[in-house]
C-alpha cells in the first residue's frame, strides 16, 4: 500500500504535467515488454581513401558541409554545422573502422581542409558500410582530351624561355624530370608526401593563410649553391604556367617585363582539383612528387644559354612567377585567359589588366624535422581568385648547401614531434527522459533533455584531450531531477577537470566556464542533484593524457537521471532512469523494478523497458536543438512524441527499420 501512496503523491507533485497521460500512442500488445532498444544509433564500416600517400585529417557529416563560391573555383565550410566524427587516415591516406554513427545516416558527406586531399567526398551506405574513395580508375576515354594536338602554352609570349627542355603541346608534361645520379647531394625531396603534415600546419582550404608567412620577398642565397624544386601539388581549376627568374640582389627588377622567366611547369595542373578530379584528371600537366633543377644563365639578358651552369651565384635571389590559366588546353568552364601574373618579388605582380600591385601572392616557410632528415623551403602561390588561402599550387626547394637560402620564417618540429594535432568538436547528439519511472508519464519526453557535444585532439598518434560538454535546457517538470552519467574508456582512471558555463545574462552577456565540483563515485559521476538550479547550463568534464590514446580507448558517458527525495527510497539509495535495456548503478534502488508500467527483470538484466511503444528515455544521435523544437516549445507541453513527430510511430512500429529519421 505504501507503494500506491507514493504514486499518487508523484501525481499530485507534477499536477498538470501527467493531466493528460495519452493512451492513443502506439502499442505493443501481447507481449511482456517491448524488445525493441529504441537505439538511433548503428555501428557503421566506416572506409575512406584519398590516394594520397599521406595522411590526411578528415570530417564526416550528414549534410554538406561546403559550398561552392560564386566562381565556382572552391568550397566555402558552412558555419555552425558540426562533424559526427573526425579522424586521421594512415600515411597512405585511407581509413577503415567501425564507428558509431546515427542509424537515419544513409548518405555521408566526407571533409577535409588539408590542402592535399579532395575537399569533399560523399559515401553511400551499403547495409552497415559507408566507403568514400577519391581513387577513381583512368578509362582510356576519360583520359581523352577534346582538344588533343593542341600548339603550346599561351605565357610563352611574355617572353618565357622554354630552356630547361621539351615538353608535350597537349598537356604541358615536361621530359626535363630531375633524377638524381647518384653523386653529391639529392636535390629531390624524396620525403615530399611527408610535407603535406607541414603545408598543413599554415594552410588550411577554409581559413586565410597567416600574415607571417606571406611573402614578397624572393629567396636569397648566402652562398653558391644547386637548387631543385619538388611539385608537392596544386589547387586549383585554373591551367597555370609556372616558371622562375633571378637577379644580383643589389639590383632588383623594375617590372615583371625585366625578368626574364624560365619556364618550370607549362600546366601545374595535377588532375586533383577537389571540385571534380574527374574533369581535372583529363587535363593534368604534371605528376605529384615531379621534381625540376633549376639552371643559371648568365647571359640571359642577351637571350642566350652560353656558359649555363647549375651553381646560382652568392648574392643572388631567385624568385618564382606564375601565370594564371595560361596553358591553352585547360578545363572547360574555365577559359579566361586573363593577363594575371602572381611573383614572388615585391612590384612585380601584375593583375588581369596588366597593372603591376605590391600585395604578396606567396606563402614561404623553411620546414625542419630532424628526425626525417627535413630541410626544406615550402613555397606556395595564390592565383587569380582570392580566396586568401594560397594554396593554389605548392612546392618545396631544396638547395646545396643546404642552407644556403635565408631569411625566411620556419615552422620547426622537434625529434618525435611529428604528430599534427587538431580540435574538432563533435556533436554527439541529445538525450531526452521521461521522470516518472516507473509510471508511464506523459510521453512527450521533455522532463530532461541534455544535448551532449564531445571534443577531442587528436593527432595521427591517437587523442591527446577529451572534453564531454552536458547541454542541458529549459523544462516545466515539476520534480527535481538531477543529471549524472557513468564514464568508461582511458577517462575513467584518468584526473578529470570539470567546469561550468552558465547561461548569458544581462549583467554578463559573455559568460565563460568556470571550475565546478560534482559528487563522483568511481565511474560515476554527479553533475548536479537538480537541473533547474542551472537551467540551460553546459557541464563540460575534461580528461587529458600523458601520452596518446587509441580512439578504441575513447570515453564513453551514458547519462541519465536521478533522484533522492522520494521518501519511499531505501536510505542511501537512488531513483535513477536510464536507456531502455541500460543497467542502473550499485545506488539504485532495486525496489521500483517491475513496478507500475516498468517491466524490468533484474535477474535477467533486464531493465528499464515497458510493454508499450513509448520508453522511459532515448537518445536522438545527431539530434539538434533545432530538430527537437518541438520538444523544447513549452506549448508542447503534455502532448505525446508521436503526435508532435508523426512518424515515430511507424519508427517504433518497425523496430527501428523504417522512419529512422523521424526526428530530423
Amino acid at each position: 500500500m505504501k507503494r500506491a501512496v507514493y504514486a499518487l503523491s508523484a501525481l499530485t507533485l507534477l499536477g498538470s504535467c501527467v493531466e493528460s497521460v495519452s493512451d492513443d500512442g502506439p502499442k505493443t500488445t501481447g507481449a511482456e515488454f517491448n524488445e525493441f532498444d529504441f537505439t538511433t544509433v548503428t555501428p557503421t564500416t566506416l572506409s575512406v581513401d584519398y590516394g594520397s600517400q599521406a595522411e590526411v585529417y578528415f570530417e564526416v557529416y550528414d549534410a554538406e558541409p561546403v559550398k561552392a563560391n560564386a566562381e565556382g573555383t572552391a568550397y566555402v565550410k558552412v558555419e555552425d554545422i558540426e562533424p559526427l566524427y573526425a579522424g586521421y587516415t594512415d600515411a597512405q591516406g585511407r581509413f577503415s573502422a567501425k564507428v558509431d554513427l546515427p542509424a537515419y545516416l544513409g548518405k555521408a558527406y566526407i571533409y577535409t581542409p588539408n590542402v592535399h586531399a579532395r575537399t569533399l567526398l560523399t559515401a553511400e551506405k551499403d547495409g552497415t558500410a559507408l566507403t568514400a574513395s577519391a581513387v577513381m580508375p583512368e578509362t582510356a576515354a576519360a583520359a581523352a582530351v577534346t582538344r588533343a594536338g593542341y600548339e603550346s602554352a599561351a605565357v610563352t609570349g611574355d617572353g618565357w624561355k622554354t630552356w630547361l627542355g621539351s615538353y608535350d603541346k597537349t598537356y604541358g608534361r615536361i621530359n626535363y624530370e630531375y633524377k638524381y645520379s647518384g653523386k653529391g647531394m639529392n636535390l629531390k625531396e624524396e620525403n615530399w608526401q611527408r610535407l603535406y603534415t607541414a603545408a598543413n600546419k599554415v594552410f588550411d582550404t577554409n581559413k586565410a593563410c597567416p600574415e607571417e608567412y606571406r611573402s614578397s620577398s624572393d629567396l636569397y642565397l648566402e652562398e653558391p649553391a644547386e637548387v631543385a624544386i619538388t611539385f608537392l601539388m596544386s589547387n586549383t581549376c585554373w591551367n597555370c604556367s609556372m616558371g622562375y627568374y633571378y637577379y644580383d640582389a643589389s639590383e632588383h627588377p623594375a617590372s615583371l617585363e625585366d625578368i626574364h622567366p624560365v619556364m618550370i611547369f607549362p600546366n601545374t595542373q595535377d588532375g586533383y582539383w577537389s571540385n571534380d578530379p574527374n574533369k581535372a584528371r583529363k587535363y593534368r600537366g604534371v605528376e605529384r612528387g615531379t621534381a625540376v633543377q633549376l639552371m643559371f644563365y648568365p647571359k640571359i639578358a642577351e637571350n642566350s644559354m652560353e656558359g649555363a651552369t647549375t651553381t646560382f651565384p652568392k648574392g643572388y635571389r631567385i624568385g618564382f612567377v606564375l601565370a594564371t590559366n595560361a596553358w591553352g588546353n585547360r578545363l572547360p568552364g574555365f577559359t579566361g585567359a586573363k593577363m594575371y601574373r602572381a611573383a614572388t618579388s615585391s612590384g612585380l605582380s601584375v593583375n588581369d589588366r596588366g597593372v603591376a600591385y605590391k600585395q604578396p601572392r606567396t606563402a614561404v616557410y623553411r620546414y625542419t624535422n630532424s628526425s626525417l632528415g627535413l630541410n626544406s623551403v615550402i613555397c606556395s602561390f595564390e592565383d587569380y581568385t582570392t580566396d586568401e588561402n594560397f594554396s593554389d599550387v605548392i612546392f618545396t626547394m631544396k638547395s646545396n648547401p643546404v642552407d644556403a637560402v635565408v631569411d625566411i620564417p620556419s615552422v620547426d618540429e622537434k625529434p618525435g614531434a611529428d604528430d599534427t594535432k587538431r580540435e574538432v568538436r563533435l556533436l554527439k547528439g541529445i538525450y531526452a527522459f521521461e521522470d516518472l519511472w516507473p509510471s508511464r508519464g506523459d510521453y512527450d519526453m521533455n522532463d530532461v533533455m541534455v544535448k551532449l557535444d564531445y571534443v577531442k585532439t587528436l593527432g595521427n598518434k591517437g587523442i591527446y584531450e577529451e572534453s564531454y560538454l552536458f547541454k542541458t535546457f529549459n523544462n516545466l517538470a515539476g520534480l527535481e531531477n538531477g543529471l549524472a552519467f557513468t564514464l568508461g574508456g582511458a577517462a575513467a582512471s584518468a584526473d578529470l577537470e570539470f567546469s561550468i558555463l552558465r547561461p548569458a545574462t544581462k549583467d554578463e552577456p559573455s559568460p565563460e566556464y568556470e571550475p565546478y565540483a560534482v559528487g563522483r563515485d568511481g565511474s560515476v559521476i554527479l553533475l548536479t542533484p537538480n537541473v533547474k538550479q542551472d537551467m540551460g547550463a553546459t557541464y563540460k568534464v575534461t580528461a587529458k593524457y600523458a601520452s596518446p590514446i587509441a580512439e578504441e580507448k575513447a570515453a564513453v558517458v551514458k547519462p541519465f537521471i536521478y533522484r533522492t527525495d522520494d521518501e519511499d527510497l531505501t536510505p542511501g539509495l537512488r531513483k535513477e532512469v536510464h536507456l531502455p535495456f541500460e543497467a542502473p548503478t550499485a545506488k539504485a534502488d532495486p525496489k521500483f523494478f517491475g513496478t507500475s508500467d516498468d517491466k524490468s527483470d533484474p535477474a535477467s538484466g533486464r531493465y528499464y523497458v515497458r510493454a508499450e511503444s513509448y520508453p522511459f528515455a532515448f537518445f536522438l544521435s545527431g539530434a539538434t536543438e533545432v530538430n527537437l523544437a518541438k520538444l523544447l516549445d513549452p506549448t508542447n507541453e503534455k502532448t505525446p512524441i508521436d503526435r508532435l513527430y508523426p512518424a515515430y510511430s511507424g519508427w517504433a512500429a518497425s523496430n527501428g527499420a523504417d522512419n529512422a529519421d523521424w526526428y530530423k
